[in-house]
């Protein structure tokens, strides 16, 4: 068995090496223009809600601790989707979302929210996860957005303007309906729906016709998704299940999401399914209307993702887009993909002071990677077919010693390699796998590292983790050209301790003083 495993080790480290690293993708792959296959992207941006404004659909996803936050995603056909925003710069200074004094927010921050468009207004209402709402507003999403607290917290919250009210369905097990005046004054709130020890929670909210309907997510594993309705918005509802939790003894990982027409007329939604480490991928599934409740894929079974074809809808803008994921920092601001792990810490990075480089900074002195400062973090986009792979030109020269810089794939564990510096004039290679707070049964912490001498202080350093086995890997290079694997590999899940998916993080920290910085000259995930 021993030996089996070396050899695919071995297969896995050839193919690593030799075969075309992933190149950026269309958000989804289609056949000729006329079917789509889920998931329409294919990284992690979970808890979708979804609206259109005219012929424009906007996706906003939950972003847990990683900021700027909220991401929006949008797209004229459904099926390709582009960056739009990034409104939430912040939650709370404080030292969790500083990452001081051994404290962090894993797994908090911004949570489910809900996404409207009122009167020449795009109106966010995010659950904070710290006992207060956030309400951000703007007429245009691509511009400043206003945000402001609010009185209190409305977990996983389903938003609706009408009239001159506002409403809002929140809650776990116990769903309530909440009376909000059109300033964001809470005024009153009634219990509507129980379903005890169910995991009934992810409410979106909606008027269609005669009826209001709560579109929620029996969430865990397996999943499922039902409708509420009622003709009066406290009640009494009654209930449909639209996806079920098993078919024929297969569960069920697709629920909570968006429910919303396109310009076309035709009802359509966007929720997530849960696919391992790599995260919740949004999928798309077409809906029907059968004696006024919304039918899902036509009661059937969703789609299979990866496999099934499913046609597009009818006014698909057949452009293809590409989330960037590669980088050469030459731009005067970070590109969209990028979010900091906590808190930014604007004094400890540039693009302006070696331009065309990004320099990042130690702050402060941590000996877990998971507490410091300054990680700049990508989600990572699923390949079925090769391993997802990403890969930094790195200038070690002004670390200080006990300086660490690199590449990690981070989740809970993590695992990374970077280059120390342990003397004046000597660099060593670090791999280590660790744990934010809970890895599981059997992990091990463990370290392996390695003199080495960067010619010119350059080194080229490569994480990578294929899709559906998870498992973190990593290789060096000292010219670009020539490739060998260090370090062990990581197996990984989705962990609820970060409740993000997998990311690539890329980083300098320093373990014994400050005052050190590294230099990246790219970040790809192309040849």
């Amino acid at each position: 068995m021993k030996k089996l495993t070396t050899f695919l080790f071995a297969c896995l480290t050839v193919m690593m090496v030799q075969a075309q690293v992933q190149k950026p993708q269309p958000t989804n792959p289609s056949d000729a223009g006329t079917h789509y296959i889920n998931p329409i992207v294919r990284a992690d941006f979970p808890d979708p809600d979804v609206i259109r404004v005219g012929s424009t659909y906007y996706m906003v996803s939950t972003t847990m601790c990683l900021f700027p936050g909220a991401t929006i995603l949008k797209s004229e056909d459904l099926v390709n989707w582009e960056y739009c925003a990034q409104p939430l710069k912040q939650l709370l200074d404080d030292d969790r979302y500083n990452l001081r004094d051994g404290k962090n927010a894993y797994a908090k921050g911004m949570w489910a929210s809900s996404m409207k468009y009122h009167n020449g207004k795009f109106y966010l209402l995010i659950n904070g996860n710290d006992n207060k709402a956030w309400l951000l507003s703007a007429a245009n999403p691509e511009g400043e957005w206003e945000v402001r607290r609010l009185s209190r917290n409305y977990y996983d919250p389903g938003m609706l303007f009408d009239g001159d009210k506002v409403y809002i369905a929140c809650g776990y097990n116990h769903i309530s309906m909440c009376e909000l005046d059109a300033d964001f004054n809470f005024v009153r709130e009634q219990e509507v729906v129980v379903r005890e020890n169910s995991g009934l929670e992810g409410c979106h909210l909606y008027k269609i016709g005669d009826y209001y309907y709560i579109y929620a997510t029996y969430g865990g594993f397996p999943s499922g998704q039902a409708a509420f309705r009622s003709k009066n918005i406290f009640g009494p509802f009654e209930e449909k299940v639209l996806v079920e939790k098993n078919y024929d003894g297969k569960i069920n990982t697709i629920h909570q999401g968006a429910l919303f027409e396109d310009i076309d007329g035709k009802w359509w939604t966007v929720m997530q399914e849960d696919l391992g480490a790599l995260g919740r991928f949004p999928n798309l599934l077409p809906v029907t209307w059968q004696d006024g409740w919304p039918v899902v894929a036509e009661g059937k079974r969703p789609p299979v993702s990866f496999v099934d074809k499913v046609p597009r809808p009818v006014s698909a803008d057949k452009r293809i887009k590409v989330l960037p994921t590669s980088d050469d920092f030459s731009n005067k601001e970070l590109d969209m993909q990028w979010q900091w792990n906590h808190n930014p810490v604007p004094s400890a990075w540039s693009l302006d002071e070696r331009p065309g480089w990004l320099r990042l900074k130690s702050v402060g002195i941590v000996q877990n990677l998971h507490q410091a400062q300054g990680m700049l973090t990508q989600r990572i986009f699923a390949d079925k077919e090769r391993p997802s792979m990403g890969t930094i030109r790195l200038d070690v020269r002004s670390l200080k010693e006990g300086d660490r810089a690199g590449i990690c794939i981070f989740q809970d564990p993590y695992a990374q390699l970077c280059v120390e510096r342990t003397s004046k004039k000597a660099y060593q290679l670090v791999w280590k796998q660790d744990k934010v707070r809970n890895a599981g049964r059997g992990f091990e912490a463990a370290e392996k590292t390695m003199s080495i001498k960067p010619k010119k202080g350059i080194i080229y350093l490569r994480a990578a983790i294929q899709y559906g086995e998870n498992k973190a890997r990593f290789l060096y290079s000292l010219d670009g050209k020539t490739w060998t694997p260090f370090g062990g590999e990581t197996q990984q899940s989705f962990n609820l301790t970060v409740f993000v998916g997998s990311r690539f993080g890329i980083f300098c920290c320093a373990t014994k003083q400050n005052g050190g910085y590294a230099d990246f000259d790219w970040f790809t995930t192309e040849p």
